[in-house]
């Protein structure tokens, strides 16, 4: 794919704004903020946080870990979102009660609020969205399935939606909604990219990759090419995931994916000889792209550049990738890494499975040799996010060019010796960092390496 960057910086890809929901945090500011100070979100579950609770309780092995979001906190947030009060009373009791769809809302007005910018734009037909999730509103899938099973008429519906801590409905308030409205505008697979999308008005593409936990990264990069082609000016990037359910952390044991580790905090340990899996998390992760013409039209600088990007397809198989490395490191060269663009710091994917991090380590390995970039991964700190990983990933990824620091790669006591990537357990401050690349795996043979470059 070619570069994002070249002599006509008029269509230069400006990130003016990020916004994060994480384990970690409602926030970017907090999520990073707990992440540089060594935090950990991954805990024990309890009845609350999951359903079938007593019947996972049951599985053989199962650790009921995880890293859930603050559902409570995000239902609060959103009910002050100038985005949330502009919708129908029908459609706002469909977002809330849809983590997918609440997360993204959030994050989406955390960006805004950085990049200063208010929706709808005048030009509508230059506003586009890329937005992508894995799985769609989980939650809202049980529930329908629920209702259909108990013999309620679904055109007729409008039974309460129940108050709980997950934020199904908000501090009390009185919300009833159809199950037509669930079904349009919370279970589906782009619901959240259809909320974002009706919420800014964008006029001139709207569009949900779908793509495992590569989708956030995919999103970004496709975005960056729209706006780099002239086909939009603005375009709404991220993606989000809400799949920490019982029918997800049921089916990633049985893929013996998930650790097995007693204690949540130490669970997912990326890279390390003892690792053998990760902690399923949930969040959003949004970013306003803007052309370089049309951000300093209105007076707004770069928080950084969108240098390049692109995406392979590895064909090992289903839930495997080629654990030589070979595809990783095409990807990295495809992507633009070169003697002109070489990164000083890589955020990698890093799951804490043995195939991904061997793939990773060996590719980045094979590219850069003895010479290799500084390296962080952050899922031991804040869970396994899945289709929201790539998004949230690469915002702190970005962050750390703009505050100069590598976040440690939590968890890291005896490093893999096979994994010749270097990587610090703590956090650590490298000054003159401008630099940095991005890679995301997934399932399904998806591999994405994106390029960024801070402006200042």
């Amino acid at each position: 794919m070619p570069s994002f960057f070249s002599s006509d910086t008029s269509r230069d890809v400006l990130i003016t704004g990020v916004g994060v929901v994480s384990p970690l945090g409602s926030s970017a500011v907090s999520t990073w903020q707990r992440l540089i100070a060594g935090e950990r979100a991954a805990r024990q579950l309890d009845s609350n946080d999951i359903d079938h609770f007593d019947q996972l309780k049951e599985i053989s092995g199962l650790r009921l870990h995880g890293a859930p979001v603050d559902h409570w906190n995000v239902a609060g947030q959103l009910s002050q979102s100038p985005f949330y009060h502009a919708a129908n009373a029908e459609i706002r009791a469909a977002w809330i009660s849809e983590p997918l769809v609440a997360m993204s809302l959030v994050a989406l007005q955390e960006a805004a609020n950085q990049a200063a910018i208010s929706f709808p734009v005048a030009a509508r037909d230059r506003l586009a969205v890329v937005f992508g999730s894995s799985k769609g509103g989980l939650r809202t899938a049980e529930k329908l399935t629920a209702w259909l099973k108990s013999g309620i008429q679904a055109t007729k519906s409008s039974s309460p939606i129940k108050q709980d801590r997950a934020g199904m409905n908000l501090h009390g308030a009185s919300a009833a909604t159809s199950f037509e409205s669930l079904w349009s505008h919370a279970f589906q697979t782009n619901s959240a990219t259809q909320a974002i999308a009706a919420t800014v008005g964008a006029n001139a593409a709207v569009s949900c990759p779908v793509a495992a936990c590569a989708t956030g990264l995919i999103s970004v990069i496709q975005g960056a090419a729209m706006i780099r082609s002239g086909l939009c000016d603005v375009c709404i990037v991220g993606s989000a995931d809400a799949g920490l359910r019982a029918s997800v952390v049921s089916s990633f044991h049985r893929l013996r994916v998930t650790s097995r580790c007693n204690a949540p905090p130490d669970a997912c340990r990326p890279f390390d000889s003892t690792r053998d899996g990760f902690v399923i998390g949930e969040g959003a992760g949004v970013m306003i792209l803007e052309s370089r013409s049309h951000a300093e039209a209105r007076g707004v600088s770069g928080l950084a550049r969108v240098h390049s990007g692109t995406w392979l397809s590895d064909p090992t198989g289903m839930t495997q990738i080629d654990a030589t490395g070979a595809v990783v490191a095409e990807v990295l060269k495809r992507a633009g890494v070169s003697d002109q663009f070489h990164p000083d710091v890589i955020g990698v994917h890093g799951t804490g499975t043995e195939s991904n991090d061997l793939a990773e380590a060996r590719g980045i390995f094979h590219v850069f040799g003895e010479s290799s970039p500084q390296c962080f991964g952050v899922k031991g700190a804040i869970g396994h996010l899945l289709g929201a990983a790539g998004s949230v990933e690469t915002i702190l990824t970005v962050l750390s060019l703009l505050n100069q620091q590598i976040p440690a790669t939590a968890n890291l006591q005896n490093q893999d010796p096979r994994c010749r990537i270097p990587l610090c357990a703590k956090s650590q401050f490298r000054p003159a960092m401008r630099r940095a690349a991005k890679l995301s795996l997934g399932f399904g043979g998806h591999v994405a390496c994106g390029l960024f470059e801070a402006e200042s």
